[in-house]
């Protein structure tokens, strides 16, 4: 088990509790929200979006705190509408409150890492939440690709399958995945998540 220092915003005790056999470090209990302003930069923090008196995660204090902090939320009943609400503030993972002990323990390694947290039913859904959304987004991140990486890029992050853009494509699997690698490195991104939300401009 890894020892991972973080903070937690929950009124849950059950929650608390499965976190504290999650992470050999137990956590920082916050009081309130606005205890968030007080972290060091760089600081991992879990917040249970039912904890009574949050801002919604449409208002500028979670950008604010997103952009300092490793945060993930934490949802009771989780759903694509809220989990993109996370993602567009910035929140570096999005989970089930009543995730088991070692889902929760992933979550915070993944977060305090500095990579992306949805689980992966979640994130094919997600994935195909922002491919039906309508999305204002320029075209910045199209100029540093070439012809076929823009392709490649403009499938994977609508959900097909490196089979499916071989296929659709006529090339091999095996060029499919180093189209990936030299797009991820170009863009900055470390998995399909992180790029499907680059190339539909959410984050």
């Amino acid at each position: 088990m890894r020892c991972t220092a973080f903070h937690l915003l929950s009124d849950d005790e059950s929650l608390c509790a499965r976190l504290r056999g999650a992470s050999a470090e137990p956590p920082h209990r916050l009081a309130a929200h606005g205890e968030l302003a007080t972290l060091a930069n760089g600081e991992v923090a879990l917040i249970d979006i039912a904890s009574p008196g949050l801002p919604p995660l449409q208002a500028p204090f979670w950008r604010v705190q997103c952009e300092r902090l490793k945060i993930g939320i934490l949802s009771p009943s989780p759903s694509d509408g809220e989990g993109l609400l996370a993602l567009e503030a910035g929140a570096h993972g999005y989970g089930h409150a009543y995730a088991a002990e070692h889902s929760l323990q992933q979550m915070l390694d993944v977060i305090a890492s500095g990579e992306l947290w949805v689980g992966r039913s979640l994130m094919a859904r997600l994935l195909k939440g922002v491919r039906q959304a309508s999305v204002v987004s320029g075209k910045g991140w199209q100029v540093l690709l070439t012809e076929r990486e823009r392709e490649v890029a403009s499938m994977a992050a609508m959900g097909e399958s490196n089979l499916s853009i071989a296929n659709a494509l006529g090339i091999t699997e095996r060029t499919v995945k180093s189209h990936l690698t030299t797009i991820f490195d170009k863009l900055d991104v470390t998995d399909r998540l992180q790029l499907a939300l680059r190339i539909h401009g959410i984050r």
